[in-house]
């Protein structure tokens, strides 16, 4: 409660000088789009490690399509050494194949509000994490007003490996790299998507 009055951000970031983690495991196998309790389940079927807190949030930021100077408490703790925020010089290792991702299983219902975004999208045995950052990136261009008018679908799966690109349809995801406008990655973060999306998605 007291956190709270203080407000968030500093007390989140100096509280890891004190207690410090240097293990953190993520359950992301099936989160929620947009709230804590659920309602709009995004599958991704995969668990995250990490050795740096602040590492931990600035990926998880990326996966949910924002960039960390966006959450203040990142910055913060950074600023007092409790970690890094640089996704570009750190050890990412990947354990699994991403091919291996399946999709999302019968017992997992998207609420409307996925079911609304995923109408953008023509999908093909996506893999889960893929097609899952690219409902985040499609949920934070909605937020901005920027989501309606688009003309073009946006593809994304492994049934588009080594196919030539459509006209009218735009690309996410390493699969899609036959495509003339196409995101490559394996897959590429929601931030990422979110950004070639608002520049190339007529």
């Amino acid at each position: 409660r007291h956190f709270h009055t203080l407000g968030l951000h500093k007390p989140i970031a100096h509280l890891n000088t004190v207690a410090k983690n240097d293990f953190i495991l993520v359950d992301n196998i099936c989160g929620d789009l947009d709230f804590e309790e659920g309602g709009n389940p995004v599958y991704m079927n995969r668990v995250l490690a990490f050795r740096d807190p602040v590492l931990c949030d600035s990926f998880i930021c990326h996966s949910f399509g924002f960039s960390p100077d966006e959450v203040e408490y990142i910055g913060i703790a950074e600023k007092l050494g409790v970690g890094s925020s640089s996704l570009e010089n750190a050890n990412i290792i990947k354990i699994g194949k991403t091919t291996d991702a399946k999709l999302i299983p019968d017992n997992v219902r998207p609420g409307g509000r996925v079911k609304a975004l995923s109408a953008y999208i023509e999908a093909d045995n996506p893999c889960s994490a893929c097609y899952g950052q690219l409902i985040y990136a499609l949920n934070k261009l909605d937020e901005e007003g920027l989501l309606k008018g688009h003309k073009q679908k946006i593809v994304n799966g492994q049934g588009y490996h080594c196919k030539e690109g459509e006209p009218g349809k735009i690309g996410i995801g390493g699969c899609t790299a036959g495509y003339e406008t196409a995101l490559k990655g394996c897959p590429p973060k929601a931030v990422d998507i979110y950004n070639f999306l608002k520049e190339n998605w007529e």
